[in-house]
C-alpha cells in the first residue's frame, strides 16, 4: 500500500551528542584510534611564532583536513571544504561541533607558501607513520620493490617550446664519461662532449614536469613518481622527477640514495626499465641482489628472418675475456674496435670471414657482424643467474601484490592520478601525503581487525 504520510522534521530542535552520529565502524575513527598526531606540533614549532602575530589555526587541523582530502579521495582542497562543512564524521575528526566556523579553502594554501614550502615536515609525516608500522613489526625491510608510475602533470601540452638545455649528469654518470675519454685518449680517438646542450621540451605552464611517450600511451606531460615498498605492499620512498626521465636514470638517485640509508636491505625487486649497467654495479657495489625480469633483445636479435630461420642472438658468441674478443658460431674472431660514446665497446669481423659463412642469413645483412660490449658488461650474467634462481622466482612475482598494488589502489582510492599542482616540489610533497594516507589507511585497517 502506497503511504503518502511525508513528514517534515528538518526544523526541530534536538540536544545531539555529535559522537554518537559517526559511525563505530567509521574510516575516521579507525585512524583516530591507531594514531595520535601531537606530533606536528614538534615537526611545524620552529615555523611560528612565539610572540608575535594573530593566534594560528591549529596546525593538526590544518594537516587533518588534508588527511581527509587523500584518505577519502576529495580532488580539489576547495571541495574538501564544502564537504567537511556537512559531514559529521569529518568535523568530529577534526574536534569541531557543528557551530564551529570550518577553514577557508584557501588557508591551507597561504600556510604551504609561508611555512610549509621548501621543508621536509611532509616527509617527516610520511616517516612518522611508517615508524608506527615498523614499532608494530609490520614491515619487512630485507626485500624492496622498486617502481614508477606516471601522473599527467597540470599543464596544456600544446604550450611546450623546444630549447637547448645543460642537462646536468649524475655523478654515477658523470664518473663512467670520465673512464670513457681516458679510455679514447689512449687509443688516440677524439674525446665526447657530454656536456654540450642537449634538446629538450620544456612546458611553459610547468616548467618542471616532462614530456612523457610510451607504447600506446598518449603523449603528455607527466611527472614519475618513483616509489619504494616491501613486499606486504607498504610504501617506503617516494620521489618525483620529470616525467620524461627513464627509470634507469632516476632509479639512480632513488633506488642507490636508499640503499646507502637502509643497510639491512638484501635484495632489490625491480623491472625491466631499471636494467642499467651503471645501475646495477651500484647495486652490486652495496652487496645488494638485484633481481629483473627477463628482457627480450632489442632490433632482430631473437627474431625470425624472411627464411624463417631465426636471427642469431648475441648470447650465440662466446666472449675470450683473457683475449677481449668475440668468436661467432663460425668460429671467427670479432676484435675490439673502439669505445663509442654511451660506454660501449665495439667488436667487429673482418669482411672476408663473412663472405662465405653458411650462418650469414641468420646473423646479419651487413657486410660484417658487429657487437657491443658495456664497460660494466659483467652484471648481465649475474643478473640472469639471480632471474632464474629460487630467489629470484620466488620475490619477482610478488611485485603484483607490493608495488604495483600500491599503484593501484592510490590511483583508485587516493587522488594519485592526476595532479592539480604544478611545481616539482608540490608534487613530491602531495606524494607524501597521498603515501602517507595509504599507509595510514592499511595500519587502521590491521590494527581495528
Amino acid at each position: 500500500m502506497l503511504n503518502r504520510d511525508q513528514k517534515n522534521n528538518t526544523k526541530n530542535l534536538q540536544v545531539v551528542d555529535i559522537d554518537s552520529l559517526v559511525p563505530q565502524n567509521h574510516l575516521v575513527r579507525k585512524v583516530d584510534k591507531v594514531m595520535q598526531f601531537d606530533f606536528i606540533y614538534d615537526i611545524v614549532e620552529h615555523l611560528y611564532s612565539d610572540d608575535m602575530g594573530r593566534p594560528s589555526i591549529d596546525p593538526v587541523v590544518l594537516f587533518k583536513i588534508v588527511f581527509i582530502q587523500y584518505l577519502f579521495n576529495i580532488r580539489s582542497m576547495r571541495r574538501t571544504i564544502e564537504e567537511i562543512e556537512v559531514n559529521v564524521a569529518y568535523r568530529w575528526f577534526l574536534g569541531y561541533d557543528f557551530s564551529d566556523d570550518i577553514p577557508h579553502f584557501s588557508t591551507f594554501g597561504k600556510n604551504y607558501v609561508r611555512r610549509f614550502k621548501d621543508t621536509d615536515i611532509f616527509e617527516e609525516i610520511f616517516n612518522t607513520i611508517l615508524y608506527q608500522a615498523m614499532n608494530l613489526k609490520l614491515v619487512k625491510m630485507d626485500n624492496i620493490f622498486v617502481d614508477s608510475t606516471h601522473i599527467k602533470a597540470y599543464a596544456n601540452k600544446r604550450r611546450v617550446n623546444d630549447i637547448l638545455i645543460n642537462d646536468s649528469t649524475h655523478k654515477y654518470v658523470k664518473q663512467l664519461h670520465e673512464e670513457i675519454n681516458e679510455l679514447r685518449l689512449k687509443e688516440g680517438k677524439k674525446i665526447i662532449d657530454y656536456d654540450s646542450p642537449k634538446k629538450a621540451i620544456i612546458s611553459l605552464t610547468d616548467p618542471d614536469c616532462g614530456m612523457f611517450h610510451k607504447g600506446e600511451k598518449e603523449r603528455q606531460l607527466a611527472y614519475s613518481n618513483q616509489v619504494i615498498s616491501d613486499e606486504n605492499g607498504w610504501v617506503l620512498s617516494s620521489e618525483m622527477f620529470a616525467g620524461n626521465l627513464h627509470d634507469s636514470i632516476t632509479g639512480l638517485d632513488t633506488v642507490v640514495n636508499y640503499l646507502d640509508t637502509h643497510k639491512e636491505v638484501k635484495v632489490a625487486v625491480m623491472d625491466s626499465g631499471y636494467d642499467n649497467p651503471i645501475l646495477l654495479n651500484e647495486i652490486y657495489k652495496r652487496k645488494v641482489l638485484p633481481v629483473l625480469p627477463y628482457k627480450r633483445p632489442k632490433g632482430k636479435d631473437g627474431s625470425i628472418g624472411l627464411n624463417g630461420e631465426r636471427h642469431l642472438t648475441k648470447n650465440r658468441f662466446d666472449y675470450i675475456e683473457m683475449h677481449d674478443y668475440y668468436i661467432c658460431p663460425n668460429e671467427k674472431i670479432l676484435t675490439y674496435r673502439g669505445t663509442n660514446k654511451l660506454g660501449y665497446r665495439e667488436y667487429k669481423t673482418r669482411v672476408k670471414d663473412c663472405i662465405e659463412c653458411p650462418f650469414k642469413a641468420q646473423c646479419t645483412n651487413q657486410k660484417t657482424r658487429s657487437l657491443t660490449r658495456h664497460q660494466l658488461e659483467y652484471v648481465n650474467p649475474l643478473i640472469k643467474e639471480t632471474r632464474l634462481s629460487e630467489i629470484g622466482r620466488e620475490l619477482y612475482p610478488k611485485r603484483k601484490s607490493s608495488v604495483e598494488r600500491v599503484f593501484g589502489i592510490s590511483k583508485m582510492n587516493h587522488c594519485l592520478g592526476v595532479t592539480y599542482l604544478r611545481g616539482r616540489q608540490k608534487n613530491e610533497d602531495r606524494s607524501f601525503m597521498i603515501f602517507s594516507m595509504y599507509n595510514l589507511k592499511k595500519l587502521a585497517a590491521l590494527m581495528w581487525t
